[in-house]
């Protein structure tokens, strides 16, 4: 008998045989590959479901509210935002643990499988879990604030001593190393104080760094006695006056020259011949700046001694904020632009509008200047735009209800997202306000 006759007959005795184990082995690789498919879909519940969770555990870490019912409904509309029903699987219950100091969140989600329901599993449940560590880590901030004359209207300046105190102590009770925090304060009006920074001297008298405000005359500092330097300077033009340079100013002396004399027709009194008595320091924000620092009692002194006095140069304010949280001198406590360690982040309050006073300002006399308010607001947006570049988080904050619509503009344009402008039309939504930034300019990360 041949070979192929051999092959022949032993695959006519044995071929039922085949097929009687082939037709055994049909159910096996039907249910493997049905399984395969199950756990693929599984494994994609499970991912779509863990970025959904991620983003709403965020999103509550972040929130102001401390509320439970409030932190969970936030989840709750970002997963159905994140995960919709109409994606593989359902959501059937979260849990929500909010600590001191994390977010836990957990959600469950079910998938109806495809062959599985023929083994008797009707659904394949799936587990995911997120946790949010919630504190500050490495962040500088620049307290830009209006201490312009209307702020003593209804005592609005006591309402931003409170509203400022309850951001300083927020942003120190979720940290727990000082080193990872820097706070600095920037009172303005008609011109901004840089106290005995400016000649080179720390408030004690130690030695700063270089003077940067010169002194012809030879003044010391004070913020009582009117014949001493009360602490402001001028600003030279546009655009020296809104960029981050090392100076030197120029002394601030009400309607006197760098020497002291009266500077004659800047502030008079009437027709008649005869000018104003007023000294030297007159509208000379009485508190002065505050670079960034982590010494917490230092700060909430400076903030409980704010005084409202003098006009409203925003852009004067704002560019100290930037000049104040730059690493160059002449305050160089910020770290380098562009740091990954570190959040950088300016908040910039007023109460009212660009104005000119009618003799004199951080500008001098006014009459030697063609400067208006439309000129005070541009350079407002072009330091923004600054600010945007280099990478700062720019918060913008209105309070009050007389501030112009035309304002409320600008300080929507300057904030790094329409979003982080705030309208605050009274004393108690001025304190919410600086709450909401402080929990937001927390240091948010995924931890697990």
């Amino acid at each position: 008998m041949t070979v192929t006759q051999k092959l022949k007959t032993y695959l006519g005795e044995n071929l039922g045989v085949a097929a009687v184990w082939f037709g055994m082995t049909i159910p096996m690789v039907l249910s493997a590959v049905g399984l395969s498919v199950d756990l693929g879909q599984s494994y994609l519940v499970r991912e779509r479901l863990s970025r959904a969770l991620d983003a709403a555990a965020l999103a509550a870490a972040s929130s102001p509210s401390e509320d439970e019912d409030d932190i969970e409904e936030k989840v709750q509309d970002f997963i159905e935002a994140n995960y919709p029903p109409e994606k593989v699987g359902f959501t059937t219950d979260i849990e929500v643990v909010n600590g001191p100091e994390t977010l836990f969140v957990t959600a469950w989600a079910k998938l109806d499988p495809s062959f599985m329901q023929v083994f008797g599993k009707e659904y394949i449940d799936v587990k995911v879990s997120s946790e949010v560590t919630k504190k500050v880590k490495a962040i500088e901030v620049v307290l830009v604030m209006d201490v312009t004359g209307s702020m003593s209207t209804n005592n609005n300046i006591g309402a931003l001593r409170i509203a400022a105190e309850n951001f300083l102590d927020t942003m120190f009770s979720r940290v727990t190393d000082p080193d990872f925090i820097k706070i600095g304060l920037v009172p303005f009006s008609s011109s901004v104080n840089v106290g005995r920074y400016g000649l080179g001297r720390t408030p004690g008298g130690q030695v700063y760094d270089d003077a940067f405000v010169t002194n012809p005359s030879n003044l010391a500092y004070s913020t009582t006695d009117t014949s001493k330097w009360g602490g402001c300077i001028l600003e030279d033009d546009y655009p020296d006056d809104i960029e981050d340079h090392e100076g030197p100013w120029e002394m601030y002396r009400y309607c006197r020259t760098r020497t002291g004399s009266r500077i004659r027709d800047c502030d008079r009194r009437s027709s008649s011949d005869r000018y104003t008595a007023n000294h030297q320091n007159y509208l000379c924000p009485k508190t002065a700046v505050v670079p960034m620092t982590n010494n917490k009692t230092e700060l909430v002194t400076s903030v409980r001694s704010l005084r409202a006095e003098g006009n409203t140069y925003i852009n004067n304010g704002l560019t100290w904020g930037l000049r104040m949280i730059s690493p160059e001198f002449p305050f160089q406590e910020g770290v380098s632009w562009g740091d990954e360690d570190w959040k950088k982040a300016i908040i910039l309050m007023t109460d009212g509008e660009s104005t000119m006073h009618g003799h004199y300002s951080i500008y001098g006399p006014t009459k030697d200047h063609d400067i208006n308010a439309n000129d005070l607001d541009d350079r407002i947006l072009d330091v923004c735009e600054d600010l945007r570049d280099k990478g700062v988080l720019v918060y913008t904050v209105t309070f009050d209800d007389g501030v112009s619509a035309a304002t409320k503009d600008i300080f929507e344009e300057c904030a790094t997202e329409p979003s982080m402008w705030y309208d605050a039309p009274t004393q108690a939504k001025l304190k919410e306000v600086y709450q909401t930034i402080a929990k937001e300019l927390a240091n948010i990360h995924i931890s697990k």
